[in-house]
């Protein structure tokens, strides 16, 4: 089964479904070399659209997120509230 070309610019959850796809026709064991080169590649072109997908999506939360003072945070998103308020952690 060859890989999907669904798209020439498919969703970041499109671009992951396909690219699940592809990790299980990879994993098969029937896939001639030329097959398996086609299904790389295309997966390759998907992880390419998903990783303009997350840039982007960082582009626009910087752009979005404005700190108490109406200045913007700029700093990358972490795991905690202080992270999305301009607060700075102490880690002891």
């Amino acid at each position: 089964m060859p890989p999907s070309k669904k798209r020439a610019n498919p969703t970041f959850e499109e671009a992951l479904d396909e690219l699940e796809l592809i990790m299980e026709q990879l994993e098969r064991d029937d896939l001639t070399l030329d097959s398996a080169l086609l299904h790389f590649e295309d997966g390759i072109r998907l992880m390419r659209a998903c990783d303009s997908h997350l840039k982007n999506a960082k582009g626009k939360l910087s752009e979005l997120i404005k700190g108490e003072n109406g200045e913007f945070i700029t700093k990358i998103l972490g795991e905690s509230l202080e992270s999305f308020t301009g607060g700075e952690q102490n880690n002891g």
